[in-house]
């Protein structure tokens, strides 16, 4: 069992802030956090955990870091009873600490609501990707009968970004298990951009040019361009031409970021006539556009 003291330690400063209407050694506030040390196996990870994704790589070297450097920054967690307690946000630390065997670790004991407390802390540390995000804000809004009114001022967001982020969710399910499952990346202004569109089948065609390797800048151009006339959406052709280029071009220099000049022209010798030809073509097509 993890030691106490510093829990007692912050309770006794707590108290003595309290009784002298929160003003306590150097000015502390009635309401200064109170901090333990708890074992790991007493701490209950959040079933409703806005953060879906834990990148195993990322874990491993916030791993490396604890155990080189220590933890910079406590868990923060609530009391469930006898000892235990539920996770509320910090689970990557949490995690971490776990995979290099430290059977405690510090935690802020807090109280309020879980759900709010987990989704606000991790709007602050950025750690959400748009989905996560958007299920969190669905989530508080079933439990507690939020308007998007609401939700944003408990929450430090705008009515207009509440809204927008849970039009998210009125995504096609094959759109949104892609985005889950390759494309996390894409920023939320584009999947916002495609939310917005009525028609199942052009969104399914939009989120197939970002893709692609579409920008925010060709999602628009193809929208205004191929908007649907009349009350029956009509099919999307395909994108301008220069769009198809430089979104070819962004996958191609995307590919090849990591790859040596000089293994490329190593390997020049293998090419066909053929090949030497496209790339010629290419090579006429990039310098007439750049002209």
């Amino acid at each position: 069992m993890a030691s106490r003291k510093l829990e007692r330690t912050s309770s006794v400063i707590l108290n003595k802030a309290a009784q002298r209407g929160g003003d306590a050694l150097f000015g502390l506030s009635a309401d200064f956090p109170r901090l333990i040390e708890v074992d790991l196996e007493r701490v209950q990870p959040n079933p409703d955990q806005p953060r879906r994704h834990f990148d195993e790589e990322a874990l491993r070297e916030l791993a490396a870091s604890i155990e080189r450097h220590g933890l910079k920054q406590p868990i923060l967690v609530q009391e469930i009873g006898d000892g235990d307690y539920r996770l509320i946000a910090g689970e990557r630390r949490w995690r971490a600490c776990g995979l290099i065997g430290r059977r405690t670790i510090f935690a802020i004991v807090s109280d309020g609501d879980p759900d709010e407390l987990a989704l606000i802390e991790n709007i602050q540390r950025v750690d959400l990707d748009a989905l996560e995000m958007a299920r969190a804000f669905a989530r508080l809004i079933e439990r507690h009968d939020y308007t998007h009114e609401a939700l944003g001022h408990v929450i430090g967001r705008s009515q207009a970004e509440v809204t927008r982020t849970l039009s998210l969710l009125r995504l096609p399910a094959g759109i949104l298990d892609e985005f889950e499952m390759r494309y996390r990346s894409v920023p939320k202004s584009i999947l916002t951009e495609i939310a917005a569109v009525e028609d199942a089948d052009t969104q399914q065609r939009l989120w197939d040019l970002i893709k692609e390797g579409g920008t925010v800048k060709a999602l628009r151009e193809a929208k205004r361009a191929h908007a649907p006339r009349g009350d029956r959406p009509g099919p999307l052709p395909p994108p301008l031409p220069v769009f198809r280029l430089v979104t070819a071009a962004q996958r191609i220099a995307r590919d090849f970021a990591q790859v040596d000049v000089r293994d490329l022209r190593d390997h020049r010798s293998r090419l066909t006539d053929a090949e030497w030809t496209e790339l010629r073509r290419l090579h006429h097509l990039l310098d007439q556009l750049l002209a």
